[in-house]
């Protein structure tokens, strides 16, 4: 198996409560934590790089004293397992990258790496949630958001566009999106995101400048990466989310590839 390079903190991660409970039962910690800013240094440690393994899964939500299935949310995942912190909080964690979308009846299938996974869900009206996965002991995982109380403020995501719409394969495409916390007392995690589900591909946005645990800026959001080498309509799907994980509406934008 090859190896891979990831950057970690050498400082453990305090737990930050959300509302929503996740089929993993266990507390939320956001994946930001500022080596720097906690007086540790950051070390680079190898993480296995398995090799393909396709994981199924599905996103519901409680409805009474029901679990009803959630069709058309997000979900993104990180390598490496939950939570993972990276050293340089002035760009995206590196770790969330692949993804897929759920279909009428609220499953969905990824192609991901053989190893640690961390699910993350995401649906308009919902709280965000996450569960954990071990491709060595299964292949199989449950998402379980909560709905969104009527009165709930949500963040927001404005005037997201790509810099271009039609590109060539294998072009750089850089998305921009104006990226704003409901109320101050709930500021953004870095969990911006963008999936691209035909690709079981994701990638976290670079915020407008170095954010904290549980506390990124508001502002303009971005990330430059490579369009599709395959000629066709994609659709990509983007989300934000608090600290306190409240979960924007979904916005879906366009690229073709020529």
């Amino acid at each position: 198996m090859m190896l891979r390079t990831a950057l970690l903190v050498s400082a453990s991660l305090g737990a930050a409560a959300c509302t929503s409970a996740s089929s993993s039962g266990g507390a939320a910690m956001d994946s930001g934590a500022a080596g720097d800013d906690a007086g540790t240094a950051c070390t680079e440690a190898p993480l296995p790089d398995g090799g393909p393994v396709q994981v199924t899964g599905t996103v519901l939500t409680d409805v009474g004293d029901a679990q009803v299935p959630v069709p058309g949310a997000m979900v993104a995942v990180e390598y490496g397992g939950l939570y993972l912190p990276w050293c340089d909080l002035a760009h995206a964690s590196p770790y969330y990258v692949f993804g897929a979308v759920t279909d009428d009846a609220g499953a969905f299938t990824v192609t991901a790496a053989a190893g640690k996974l961390g699910f993350h869900g995401f649906a308009t009206g919902q709280y965000y949630s996450r569960a954990p996965l071990d491709t060595s002991r299964g292949s199989t995982v449950s998402i379980l958001l909560s709905p969104l109380p009527a009165q709930q403020t949500k963040p927001t995501v404005a005037g997201a566009a790509f810099d271009k719409t039609t590109v060539k394969g294998g072009d750089a495409v850089t998305v921009r999106a104006t990226v704003t916390a409901g109320v101050p007392t709930d500021p953004l995690s870095d969990e911006t995101l963008l999936v691209e589900p035909t690709h079981s591909w994701a990638v976290e946005l670079d915020p407008p400048s170095v954010g904290k645990k549980d506390d990124f800026p508001d502002g303009a959001w971005s990330r430059t990466f490579p369009a599709p080498a395959q000629s066709g309509t994609y659709t990509y799907w983007l989300s934000a989310t608090t600290a306190g994980c409240v979960s924007s509406d979904l916005v879906t934008l366009q690229l073709v590839v020529q």
